[in-house]
């Protein structure tokens, strides 16, 4: 049973996929007198993914993971729903102009939070906790991704224990969808009064077992195996209605599917697309099928002397068939794609450069470049030869899958490829922590990015936005792209910006730092017993974690 989670209005309003899409996936049984399943466990949920955090602290971690895991601890101003709207949290109202929470000029925005809240440990959430966490992003000692938003605020005024005044520099249009919310960039909000004392925050216990004010503790992590975590009956909308999480860290996607099949875990996440044929049938399980936007790129890194000349990058792109990757590898579950946008955005630009499947161009684009081709069946130049190390997330059958079909039809134009893979903490790590992209040890990876809610790029791809700073592992520097990115930045009108995101994309699919293959169609397979579960579309599907039941 495949539960197709329908788009809703908003993202309706911009695609016709009414047609195309099947039932709302239901929060109840099929049968309500349906029995059952004889291996649930009432009240607890068991959890199994590859993916382990690189750091339970949002503040350092770089993985989609770290986001989804502190949807059950921790917590943000906002969360965002499966009808694609925020939802209040440890704020009570989305500031807008048209309700006076953003002034006229864009400068000053006023948050009003919960009162009642309180962390874990039973001190009161006010306030001082946010300015504190606001402090820490800033912190120069403390090595995080990217300040991208919190470094434009001047100051931030407390007239009282749940107020914020936030002053900008300069206007910042992604601000709100930035702030303690859910962007690509998810910082969660600290307790002060037990991490005030530390100089920074890099290597504190907390970071491995952490307090927040959501409705789940977690009390234990046992690194590599798993993290566990029970009800907090202190939350502030009431205990949540399972009594127990536990996440398994499984590596190998083949393991996986066993477990689900063998029913040691009631919710198989986010299931390889490769394995897409073989999670049919599952005994007491249904399928969650929907969009998500999170994308899978062929990253270049263009400051090795291999990929620096564009034409080069461009023959990799015509000598790759992305519609067999989605049909073959990916079992047609993923959506075709042609930018970092997703197809169903009101940022997506229309008319770009397409890549069509087209080795002779590939070839010929080669030749022109000085890459001759030898007796070995590679190119070379310069007494140096066509080689490129492409990394990856190890444990991923559908990584693997599409290395080796990427790695075979380079091989038809006269391209090597050396794959290497890694686990994702290691992959994705920081640059601190010797993460591999952020080291720019690799040629070409085989990579996957998770928007925010808002179009907001320009970690990706800015001049300024190079590790350690931020995530331009590519070594692009474009500065018509920095001017339009900038644009898009400071202007709230949406015309303005999504002309200024139309801009971008140009750029980008004619500078090439990533070939986008496809925007992700998440899967998970669950137990039928899980109620509840209304996964959302963006930055993580877990947004009503007090809800769930089993």
């Amino acid at each position: 049973m495949i539960r197709r989670v329908i788009f809703l209005a908003a993202l309706l309003a911009v695609m016709d996929l009414a047609g195309l899409i099947g039932c709302h996936a239901s929060s109840a049984r099929p049968s309500e007198t349906a029995e059952s399943n004889p291996w649930t466990q009432p009240g607890i949920l068991r959890i199994g993914g590859q993916p382990e955090p690189d750091n339970l602290n949002p503040l350092f971690g770089t993985q989609v993971i770290d986001t989804d895991i502190s949807m059950f601890w921790a917590s943000y101003l906002f969360y965002w729903n499966d009808r694609n709207e925020f939802v209040p949290e440890l704020a009570t109202k989305l500031p807008t102009l048209a309700n006076g929470g953003i002034s006229k000029d864009g400068l000053t925005i006023v948050y009003h939070l919960r009162r009642g809240v309180k962390w874990q440990d039973g001190a009161p959430f006010t306030a001082a906790d946010v300015v504190y966490t606001w402090r820490q992003v800033l912190n120069p000692k403390n090595d995080i991704q990217s300040r991208l938003g919190y470094e434009l605020i001047t100051r931030i005024d407390t007239p009282d224990k749940y107020t914020l005044v936030i002053h900008l520099k300069q206007r910042y249009a992604p601000l709100v969808a930035t702030f303690f919310t859910m962007s690509s960039t998810t910082f969660c909000i600290l307790p002060q009064h037990l991490l005030a004392k530390s100089p920074d925050l890099n290597n504190v216990a907390y970071n491995d077992l952490p307090i927040g004010t959501g409705p789940f503790k977690i009390v234990s992590y046992v690194k590599g195996k798993s993290i566990r975590m029970v009800a907090n009956p202190s939350y502030w909308r009431g205990p949540p209605q399972l009594k127990e999480v536990q996440y398994h860290i499984i590596a190998d996607d083949r393991q996986l599917l066993r477990k689900i099949r063998e029913h040691e875990i009631d919710f198989y996440y986010n299931a390889s697309q490769a394995q897409e044929p073989q999670l049919h049938g599952i005994a007491g399980t249904t399928i969650y099928l929907y969009p998500f936007t999170r994308f899978a790129d062929i990253g270049f890194n263009a400051g090795t002397p291999l990929l620096r000349d564009l034409r080069v990058r461009h023959a990799l792109a015509y000598g790759t068939d992305r519609r067999e990757l989605i049909t073959n590898v990916a079992h047609g579950v993923n959506l075709p794609a042609d930018s970092d946008q997703p197809p169903f955005s009101w940022a997506h630009a229309e008319h770009l450069r397409a890549y069509h499947y087209d080795p002779a161009l590939s070839r010929r684009l080669l030749e022109r470049s000085g890459w001759r081709l030898g007796s070995d069946g590679v190119r070379h130049k310069d007494g140096k030869s066509l080689t490129l190390v492409m990394v990856g997330f190890s444990g991923s059958s559908t990584t693997a899958a599409a290395q080796r079909v990427i790695r075979d039809e380079w091989a038809q134009v006269g391209a090597r490829v050396v794959i290497k893979n890694y686990p994702s903490e290691k992959l994705y790590g920081s640059k601190a922590a010797g993460g591999i992209e952020q080291s720019g040890k690799f040629d070409v990876a085989f990579e996957e990015w998770a928007n925010g809610v808002d179009p907001e790029d320009s970690q990706l791809f800015m001049c300024s936005m190079r590790p350690p700073g931020g995530w331009n592992i590519y070594h692009l520097c474009d500065r018509a792209l920095d001017r339009a990115e900038l644009t898009a930045l400071s202007e709230y009108d949406l015309t303005k910006r999504k002309a200024a995101y139309t801009k971008v994309q140009q750029i980008l699919v004619d500078q090439l730092p990533v070939l986008v293959l496809w925007f992700a169609q998440r899967q998970d397979v669950v137990n039928l017993d899980l109620v509840n579960y209304r996964p959302a579309y963006a930055v993580t599907p877990f947004w009503n974690t007090w809800q769930w039941e089993i």
